[in-house]
């Protein structure tokens, strides 16, 4: 029987339908590539009252025009059908359904596992591709296509049903994260019939990072986003953003970086240099004409001007030191709490002194590090240029300034800076809200922090580097349109030792058999 490459379960794959397939395409090469998926999944992520709704719509819309079979996948009804009351559940509106649906999202993450909600996505996916093309049941034997297949997910709320995402679908999964002031999520609650404030508070605070780890957790979800799309009130823009996502998934329209998606790429790279043992960070400073003048990473200094790096041969980083002085120190700071509290004849000093310890700023002690900050570097290194200036630039930075570092941006003259990560240890708008705003407070006499918008530094490459031929022979442009364009970094439904069996039948093909 002639088996379709459209549709080939995994466990069925052997030489002999190998061998039929080739017999289809003019090289091995030509086979493998045959065999790359054209399915997406699209996750959407965004805090409560962000407006995820309309961006659905959007991403829905775009990826029709794309000739894509588009299916919507909304966790929050797996959520509701691990219940037996689930047709209830659904009914809810407002306060009670948001409420419901995060106490159940919650329990289920702590009875199984924080990728629980992901796993219940990704096994509704397999049911849905297998009752598109064959026979509906998912029966532990893998259906693979390569028609233009598009899953969007909506929502995920955990940093551990992404990375599950990630692992499953690798090249062919893409978070967008959409980026709403406060303001104006109270405001979406408020038009959704939710007017008791105390309620959309709690809602938001518990959606954005709660306490439980087990909880949502969608601070630190979103900015894992390989696509940011920030505060778009206008439909036409929302669905501008997304079209030009689409476009640059497939790699059409010859889109180029934005002057944001440059300075936070070149903060990135900067961040690779770091060999801090805590985390790394990087920073860039740009000047009006969208010139990248500094670039600057967290590590520690040297004699002479700069940081230790891997051209030198005296490296005194922490790593070929003792390691990590911040922690070290506040370890002894906690052994000194304990040490009075023994002193003073309070009973289990050493509990009492970790709970001290870890329920107070201590624990969030920075200033014990021997690292210069990457905002700091970047500064510094422009500072080291002759006739160069700080005054009136845009600093671009991977993760939001500490309290120390926001003095001296303040100082330095920046007047803008946009990050992606957030940093809960920062007090830099509680200690310099005289000189700082945000979004939500916005004012001209301020320097403004601001989330990034548009591509992530991770997918930066992979998105605007060529993959397609841009002119003919003769040198005129080649058009690429959407519907009849795939993902030009897709994901392979095979693994390496089925492509092995295609090479080997072209071989045998050929030249004939290897002679043993």
């Amino acid at each position: 029987m002639q088996i379709s490459p459209a549709l080939i379960p995994i466990d069925k794959l052997n030489s002999s339908q190998t061998t039929s397939l080739t017999d289809e395409f003019k090289n091995s090469l030509e086979a493998i590539r045959s065999r790359h998926s054209k399915e997406l999944v699209i996750a959407l992520c965004g805090a409560v009252g962000a407006g995820v709704k309309r961006l659905k719509s959007c991403v829905f819309n775009e990826l029709k025009a794309a000739n894509y079979h588009v299916v919507h996948i909304r966790l929050s009804d797996l959520i509701a059908e691990t219940t037996v009351n689930s047709d209830e559940i659904k009914q809810l509106n407002g306060y009670p359904r948001y409420k419901k649906l995060q106490d159940l999202g919650d329990e289920l993450r702590k009875d199984h596992s924080n990728s629980i909600i992901a796993e219940l996505g990704i096994r509704k996916i397999a049911h849905i591709r297998n009752n598109l093309l064959s026979s509906g049941e998912v029966n532990g034997k893998a259906v693979k296509t390569t028609k233009k297949i598009a899953y969007i997910v909506d929502q995920i709320k955990h940093h551990e049903e992404i990375e599950l995402f990630q692992e499953v679908y690798r090249k062919n999964f893409y978070l967008i994260g959409l980026l709403r002031t406060q303001n104006e999520r109270e405001k979406n609650l408020r038009e959704e019939g939710i007017t008791n404030n105390f309620e959309i508070a709690k809602l938001i605070e518990r959606d954005r990072n709660s306490n439980d780890k087990h909880g949502q957790h969608v601070e630190k979800a979103i900015q894992k986003s390989d696509y940011f799309i920030r505060n778009l009130d206008e439909l036409e823009k929302l669905s501008l953003s997304i079209k030009r996502l689409i476009n640059l998934i497939h790699d059409v329209g010859n889109v180029t970086p934005k002057r944001d998606e440059k300075g936070l790429f070149s903060a990135y790279s900067a961040s690779l240099s770091s060999a801090c043992l805590s985390r790394q960070v990087g920073a860039a400073i740009m000047d009006k004409h969208g010139n990248i003048i500094a670039t600057g990473c967290n590590d520690v200094p040297q004699f002479k001007g700069g940081l230790y790096n891997a051209d030198g041969n005296y490296d005194k980083r922490c790593y070929n030191k003792s390691g990590c002085q911040n922690d070290k120190h506040k370890i002894q700071l906690k052994n000194q709490i304990k040490e009075i509290l023994k002193d003073e004849g309070i009973k289990n000093p050493a509990e009492i002194a970790n709970k001290i310890f870890n329920n107070s700023k201590a624990k969030s002690l920075i200033e014990y590090s021997r690292a210069v900050h990457a905002e700091m570097d970047a500064i510094i290194s422009l500072a080291r240029c002759e006739g160069s200036s700080s005054l009136g630039k845009t600093l671009y930075c991977t993760t939001y300034p500490c309290h120390n570092c926001a003095r001296h941006i303040v100082a330095a003259g920046i007047e803008r800076v946009i990050y992606i990560k957030a940093y809960e240890k920062s007090l830099a708008m509680d200690l310099h809200g005289d000189s700082i705003c945000h979004v939500d407070n916005k004012s001209d006499n301020k320097l403004l922090f601001q989330n990034f918008e548009g591509v992530s530094p991770l997918r930066y490459a992979e998105f605007f580097i060529y993959k397609r031929e841009k002119k003919d022979e003769l040198g005129n442009v080649n058009t690429y349109e959407l519907p009849s364009s795939t993902q030009v970094e897709p994901h392979q439904l095979d693994c390496y030792v089925d492509y092995e069996l295609k090479v080997i039948a072209f071989v045998d093909r050929s030249v004939g058999e290897v002679k043993s």
